[in-house]
């Protein structure tokens, strides 16, 4: 596992600890506590059990729709807009801080790759003219190593007939 898999691994599972503590925050009338967490997930007493128990003939009575409408009434609502506030939040910060993730992770954004995207279309089209260039500058540079080798040539043949001379 890479690095950046890892890093989006953590990134995740602190995001949904977070999304679970403010659920439970909204669950409980915005207070949170770790007993209250104990109690969700405990097996109820007997007892209370049987003080929860609805008289039989009343049960009898009410439908099976009529329990099912019951008990999605009693669901708390807040919960959903705590979401939709976590995510504002979330998006807020990440906007607010975006600037400093780039820089500090190094990351590469649209005007990067449209600026780069312009200099590689500027470089292969100029390609021919350097090319061009390029033979121009060789052709120029041969012809001027040519007239050194000449010149030079000449000096050697100027030096051995003066040593010539001089014998």
């Amino acid at each position: 596992m890479e690095a950046i898999e890892l890093l989006a691994i953590i990134i995740l599972i602190a995001a949904i600890v977070i999304i679970v503590y403010y659920y439970l925050q909204t669950v409980n009338g915005g207070s949170f506590d770790v007993n209250d967490l104990r109690n969700s997930f405990t097996i109820p007493k007997k007892e209370d059990i049987q003080s929860i128990r609805i008289d039989d003939d009343l049960r009898e009575k009410v439908s099976v729709g009529d329990k099912i409408k019951s008990s999605f009434k009693d669901i708390d609502k807040s919960y959903a807009n705590t979401t939709d506030a976590f995510s504002r939040r979330l998006d807020s910060f990440l906007d607010e801080k975006s600037e400093e993730l780039i820089e500090s992770w190094s990351l590469v954004t649209t005007d990067d790759l449209e600026s780069l995207e312009k200099r590689c279309i500027s470089a292969c089209d100029s390609i021919d003219d350097l090319e061009k260039r390029f033979s121009e500058y060789s052709t120029v540079t041969n012809e001027k190593i040519e007239d050194l080798d000449n010149r030079l040539k000449a000096l050697e043949e100027e030096e051995k007939l003066l040593e010539a001379e001089a014998e």
